[in-house]
């Protein structure tokens, strides 16, 4: 691969495997930190369900950072300010209304 290059190979080791991932230079680190905590959820239903395959495990792992991410995206919504602010401005109009009609 080019040095120069915006881009690189890296070999992450999720559970009993490696993936050589081309990544943004930039990127490294994140793609290394989300290895990481893949690996430490895996690491906690391992130890918690000892009897379970790694499929089974890997997919519990999956759906819980599928719920984590669904309950942030959630959390970011911005529906209710946006609700709450056309209250307020309703309020307002209401209260200059009599002002407005002098």
């Amino acid at each position: 691969m080019d040095p120069n290059s915006d881009k690189l190979v890296i070999n992450l080791f999720i559970g009993r495997q490696s993936y050589p991932i081309t990544v943004k230079r930039d990127q490294e680190e994140v793609f290394r930190r989300a290895a990481e905590l893949i690996n430490n959820k895996l690491q906690r239903y391992q130890t918690a369900y000892p009897n379970q395959g790694n499929e089974k495990l890997t997919a519990i792992a999956l759906l819980d950072f599928a719920v984590m991410a669904l309950k942030m995206e959630k959390d970011h919504e911005t529906q209710p300010y946006a609700d709450s602010i056309a209250q307020l401005t309703k309020e307002i109009e209401d209260a200059l209304a009599p002002a407005k009609e002098k």
